[in-house]
């Protein structure tokens, strides 16, 4: 869960003088907390993001991403001389966790735009954090590595349970006249062939490691600089009675993560119709599935204003756009769609 960890600061033990008095210092330069073993921990490390409290005479963690069940955690408590201790809990795993391994990288297509913004790496448990930069690396056809392709943060871009990461290309290598690319170049290449590794060796959450490396190689494509355009979209309507999917195909390839969630169809009331929205594998189609047939003669599809493709562009501007430029003050995008004959009963 995300509740408080709670533990005796060094300096109170066995003491009883106000801790105000004893150090000014804040609660954090006296109680850290860290992903993973104490054996390795903790020097370079990024310390779990969250809040740090003091209260009856108790510090206080309030983690900002929930802890996973079986994994590691090492708390590092300082005292005011530079003492350092370092203890180990975790929260027994109450399910058996899936061997760590890659499942997948996206985006999927064979071919994918110049200027493709982000990947996602699957994972079929959860991972230890704070490992991307040592083994994610984008390498060309010689095998060549760009050590300035991706971003870093301090806090990596995880799901909530850590099988998903999200790895964002450098925008300096994507946007034109930009200094980083001006120096360094784009990172992909139209015409050129690349592959992202996932080496061997990347640690679980909860034990074992990446048996295996990972390849996605791919073909890069023509940049994608244009805001998306719905009415581009090829649209194959089901008819009323039926149960068949609703099918479009897109004019590119949509963020796989936020199509899941920025696509719904409703009827001619504005209700939404209860079903499954299906991304299709190269993530330039989608369909939808009803629960129940059919009825009426119309529906509309709403799309979030806010969905990129996967080069970042949205309905509302483009991503490498110019100053100036018309940016649309939209927050949805309707397609009505009509609904074919009703099928006939036998």
């Amino acid at each position: 869960n995300c509740g408080a960890l709670p533990f005796p600061h060094p300096r109170l033990a066995g003491g009883g003088v106000p801790l105000a008095l004893l150090t000014p210092t804040p609660p954090e330069a006296h109680l850290q907390v860290f992903v993973g073993a104490p054996s390795g921990c903790c020097a370079g490390r990024t310390p779990m993001a969250g809040r740090y409290s003091l209260a009856a005479e108790r510090l206080s963690f309030q983690p900002a991403f929930p802890l996973l069940a079986g994994a590691p955690y090492t708390v590092v408590t300082r005292a005011d001389n530079g003492d350092l201790e370092k203890t180990e809990f975790l929260l027994p795993a109450t399910v058996a966790q899936a061997a760590p391994a890659v499942v997948s990288i996206s985006p999927n297509g064979p071919v994918i735009p110049e200027n493709t913004l982000r990947f996602y790496v699957e994972f079929a448990g959860p991972m230890q954090p704070h490992m991307a930069e040592r083994f994610i690396t984008l390498l060309d056809a010689q095998g060549n590595a760009d050590q300035a392709a991706f971003m870093t943060f301090k806090q990596e871009l995880w799901n909530p349970d850590r099988t998903r990461l999200t790895v964002l290309m450098d925008p300096g290598r994507i946007k034109r006249g930009v200094a980083t690319n001006r120096a360094l170049g784009p990172a992909l290449e139209a015409g050129r062939h690349y592959k992202i590794r996932v080496a061997a060796g990347w640690p679980g959450a909860v034990g074992g490691e990446i048996a295996q490396p990972f390849d996605r190689a791919f073909r890069v494509g023509p940049p994608l600089r244009t805001r998306p355009d719905a009415r581009d979209w090829i649209i194959d309507a089901p008819a009323s009675g039926s149960t068949a999917p609703l099918s479009v195909a897109f004019d590119r390839p949509f963020d796989r993560v936020q199509t899941v969630r920025a696509l719904r169809v409703v009827d001619a009331a504005l209700r939404p119709i209860a079903g499954e929205g299906r991304l299709g594998a190269d993530q330039t189609s989608w369909q939808f599935l009803p629960d129940q047939p059919w009825a009426g003669t119309d529906v509309t599809l709403l799309v979030d204003a806010r969905l990129e493709d996967v080069a970042g562009n949205n309905f509302r501007e483009a991503l490498d756009h110019g100053l100036g430029s018309e940016s649309l003050e939209i927050d949805q995008v309707s397609l009505g769609i009509t609904l074919g004959p009703a099928v006939p009963l036998r």
